[in-house]
């Protein structure tokens, strides 16, 4: 049997960064693989600068399915003002950034897209040698060290991951998780709503699900943290689908 940490995410708004060319901040539907790192290495207090995170990056699998029924799409329009780019210049805080010489500021100009209204649940699994178990992981998910966002700072979560432990199949557990939390739910309209809305399509890692889902599409996605320090990604396959015999 394997072992599945199931929990769900849910924010007003979420964006999920793709990679960025331009001034323009694309956002995915469903989260990135390493936004979802991100999210478990702050529950359990790991910091950006820490040495064990991209030994940490390179374990754990993920599976996702959205409830995007009822969700729309925003783009939003910012202004931050930077001074010339000087190396030999360091600035410990932002206000020292702007006050030494305010002619010499620059206005960048970016645009950010947000998916409103779209509540994921997602199925952990741990890879040989990780250096958590998800024993650890649930209980800093239920009590995280940092705060959590769905993707970005101004997006904060709307409610608590709520993460349960269980055996069995990848097909399994989404049919657990899919009764757990609409038991959890039944009493919350909003999030009712969403539950009961057709969520039919799953995104997965792990290769060799064929038995328990048929696979539509096979995509790209540069989202594997290789290295934090240097801010490097690798390639990796993500698999979406359905789950077999649920039509």
């Amino acid at each position: 049997m394997i072992n599945h940490l199931i929990f769900q995410i849910y924010a007003p708004f979420t964006s999920w960064g793709e990679p960025a060319v331009g001034e323009v901040r694309h956002s995915n539907i469903i989260p990135s693989r390493s936004a979802l790192l991100g999210l478990v290495s702050a529950a359990l207090g790991i910091r950006r600068d820490d040495n064990q995170i991209d030994h940490f990056n390179q374990h754990y699998h993920f599976a996702i399915r959205p409830f995007i029924a009822n969700n729309s799409w925003i783009r939003d329009f910012h202004t931050v003002q930077a001074p010339r780019a000087n190396k030999k210049q360091v600035w410990y805080t932002r206000f020292d950034e702007i006050r030494q010489n305010p002619l010499e500021l620059e206005t960048l100009l970016s645009q950010r897209e947000y998916y409103n209204d779209v509540y994921y649940q997602i199925v952990m699994t741990e890879t040989e040698n990780a250096p958590y178990s998800l024993e650890q992981i649930q209980q800093a998910l239920l009590k995280p060290v940092f705060p959590l966002y769905a993707g970005r700072k101004n997006s904060p979560l709307s409610l608590p991951l709520s993460p349960i432990l269980y055996q069995g199949t990848l097909r399994e557990a989404f049919s657990f998780a899919d009764k757990h939390y609409q038991e959890c739910h039944r009493h919350a309209p909003v999030i009712d709503k969403l539950l009961k809305g057709i969520a039919d399509e799953y995104y997965w890692e792990q290769a060799n699900q064929e038995d328990h889902f048929e696979v539509i599409k096979i995509q790209r996605r540069q989202d594997q943290p290789i290295s934090r320090h240097r801010w490097q990604f690798r390639d990796r396959q993500q698999f979406s689908g359905h789950l077999k015999g649920s039509e």
